[in-house]
């Protein structure tokens, strides 16, 4: 009986790490639809402003926070990923990345409802 008990705890510490890993495994940009949120150009814009010291305007920042700060930060660690961008110093980049989210959060805050007629 002792076995048996023995057997179903194995059982149940293997299901569980299979889920952890199949979690882990789970892309956050395609599970939150993260590509299809900004436009074109705003994403060359918030690019621009984390890798080469840009500003982001105003409206780029409305679409960077209706993005969601999830899909933000995985978009540029997906970034770092590329050999490309390895050359990079992560902890400036990740600063920036930061900084940007930052102001945008306060440009939508700037932002009051219209007045009711």
């Amino acid at each position: 009986m002792a076995s048996f008990n023995i057997y179903i705890a194995f059982g149940v510490l293997v299901i569980m790490t299979s889920g952890a890993v199949m979690a882990r495994d789970v892309d956050p940009i395609k599970a939150n639809n993260c590509e299809t949120k900004m436009t074109t150009h705003c994403v060359i814009e918030v690019f621009a402003s984390i890798f080469k010291t840009r500003t982001v305007s105003d409206d780029c920042c409305h679409e960077l926070i209706g993005l969601g700060q999830l899909c933000h930060d995985a978009l540029v660690k997906k970034t770092l990923q590329n050999p490309l961008f390895k050359i990079n110093d992560t902890s400036v980049i990740l600063s920036r990345a930061a900084q940007v989210w930052k102001k945008c959060t306060l440009v939508g805050k700037d932002v009051s409802p219209t007045p009711s007629p």
